[in-house]
Order: structure tokens, then sequence, then C-alpha cells
């Protein structure tokens, strides 16, 4: 008994710690929304708020930061570093929004992409899956899945989300974009009623990839 309430102590310490360190300031809940960052960069990455930093990445789910609540309507700034390189990033959300910012390579440089959702699906009984693209040399891109390997998403384009139901299965994906496969099949085990995921498909030294992340709110 003692050492599970130990164990309940160091758990509500831990989760109090995780909250405590947020990148933005908050307003009232129904004010809220949020944002989160994607490192498509290829290497790893370092978001910089003031004294709040974020590490990011360059493999699969390691490159997508938690989303976190911010004032809704209000501007926010931060600075992402690649190696020796940065660039300043501006985001407005509105209210309710869940805003994606992808950091991806120009050239020698670096530039945002913001991808903007505002979620009105949720099912407790059922999984909900997205397809993201921010890969802008991608003019369609799509997903397929399942057993019969359907059609989930078609069409999606450069800087834009598209979001659905499905039972909550253990589940396997290809994305794809203009019919041609990008990157490996993406395996997203068992998927959970009630909760969110993004499979993302972003530019690579070698054509695209895509990966799969929960969709986890701070």
């Amino acid at each position: 008994m003692k050492k599970l309430i130990l164990t309940c102590i160091a758990t509500m310490c831990s989760m109090a710690a995780y909250a405590d360190n947020p990148l933005y300031e908050t307003g009232p809940g129904q004010d809220s929304s949020f944002v989160r960052f994607l490192n498509a960069s290829g290497d790893k990455a370092m978001v910089v708020n003031g004294s709040a930093k974020v590490n990011l990445d360059a493999k699969t789910e390691g490159r997508v930061s938690r989303f976190y609540p911010v004032k809704a309507g209000e501007k926010l700034t931060a600075t992402v570093q690649v190696g020796a390189v940065k660039t300043s990033v501006e985001v407005t959300a509105k209210p309710g929004e869940f805003v994606t910012v992808a950091i991806v390579n120009k050239g020698a440089a670096l530039e945002s992409m913001l991808v903007r959702e505002t979620p009105t699906d949720f099912n407790a009984m059922r999984a909900s899956i997205s397809l993201m693209n921010v890969d802008a040399s991608c003019a369609a891109a799509g997903l397929t899945g399942g057993a019969k390997n359907a059609m989930i998403f078609e069409a999606v384009k450069p800087a834009t989300t598209t979001r659905r139901l499905v039972n909550p299965v253990s589940l396997t994906v290809q994305a794809n974009c203009g019919g041609e496969a990008a990157g490996a099949m993406v395996d997203m085990s068992q998927l959970q009623a009630g909760e969110r995921y993004s499979v993302i498909v972003i530019p690579a030294k070698k054509g695209r990839q895509a990966f799969f992340v929960r969709d986890s709110t701070s």
C-alpha cells in the first residue's frame, strides 16, 4: 500500500512538472486554441519562446510536439533553430482551432508551413484519423489501408489536413502522392476508441516519407 501511495505521488509530481512548462501563456478555457510544432527539416530542431524550449527529433513521432493550449486571437511568436540556421515563426489561432506549425527546408534556409484544423468529429466509441500533407511538392496526397487496401483519403493539398472517424481496429496504411507511394507503409497498430491520430506526409532527401502520431495535448 505504501509503495502504491509513493508511486501515485511520484506520478502526480511528474504530471505537474510536465504541465508547468508551457510554451505559451494560456487563457480562459472557452477561448483556448492549440498549437504544436512539427520538424520536417531532416535534422534535430529546437523551438524557443523566451525561457521555454522544445526539442524536436528528426525521426518519426519524435518530430512532433504535443499540442500546447494558447490564447485564441493572440499573435504568438517563436524562434526555431536547426543546426546553425534559424527562422522566426508567427501564428494566430482562432478559438477552438488546432494549428500545426511545420518547419521545412527551403534551400539552405528554413520556412514554416501552417496547417489549421477545427475538429468537430469527436466520438468516444470510434478513433479519429487524419492525413496531413506538409510536402509542398505533393499536389495531392492520399491514404489507403485496411484489409482491402481501401481508399481512406485522397486529393489532400499541401498545408491542409482532412479527418474521419474509423472503427478502433489494428490498422496499417500507405500514404501516396499522385498515386505513387510516399515512403514505406505505416503500421498504426491498435487504434484506441476516443483517441485522435495524424498520418503526416513530409518531404525527404529521396522523395517523401510518412509517419503517424497520436494527437496529444498538454
